[in-house]
């Protein structure tokens, strides 16, 4: 029986759901904050959720997330500049209190824009499901397709699997490997590198 391929964003679609929030407006900096943490550190969706504001900080000059993850793994996951300035533009936009056990994504509720309430996996699921449809991407997307793009882009532009392993905190290799993909293109540009007649 052939094993279904991990579903995944092309580089064109997950830009195009970067652009659906409004930047302009709280929820918009919250949503984008949100899909480009996801997009350039793999995080699931459970410690996107749970990420505290004691959890940001700098390793060697380097904005990092420390994250105790699945079997309560520890790993460091280094920070675009971008995505952190989207996290504290967020962060400054919405009043987050600045104590290290601070939600760093809270829900927008009712009773003014921070409220104390973090990010329930529930709505991370309903935002992704949202942002795609208004992306007009057709495939089913939710958070953890978010998380295999990450895996997916680092592998296709040549970071190692073991590097990709670390980054995603899996335990085992062989679950790394099932983010490798080999399109039609790139089968074809590999028959034609060979050398031989």
């Amino acid at each position: 029986m052939k094993k279904k391929e991990t579903e995944f964003l092309t580089e064109e679609e997950a830009e195009a759901m970067l652009r659906v929030p409004d930047r302009r407006t709280l929820q918009g900096k919250r949503d984008y904050a949100i899909l480009l943490t996801m997009l350039t550190s793999g995080l699931r969706k459970a410690e996107l959720c749970s990420l505290k504001v004691g959890s940001l900080g700098t390793y060697r000059n380097q904005a990092v997330i420390d994250i105790i993850g699945k079997g309560k793994r520890f790993r460091r996951i280094p920070l675009k500049a971008e995505t952190l300035i989207a996290i504290q533009d967020y962060m400054k936009a919405n009043g987050n209190g600045t104590s290290p056990d601070h939600a760093v994504i809270n829900t927008l509720g009712k009773h003014g824009p921070y409220e104390e309430r973090p990010l329930t996996p529930k709505a991370v699921d309903c935002l992704v499901k949202f942002v795609a449809k208004k992306a007009l991407i057709q495939k089913r997307i939710h958070p953890h397709v978010m998380r295999h793009t990450f895996g997916t882009t680092l592998l296709d532009n040549g970071k190692d699997l073991r590097t990709v392993q670390a980054l995603l905190g899996h335990a085992h290799i062989r679950t790394t490997e099932t983010y490798l993909h080999s399109n039609d293109d790139r089968k074809v540009e590999a028959v034609r590198s060979l050398q031989f007649g």
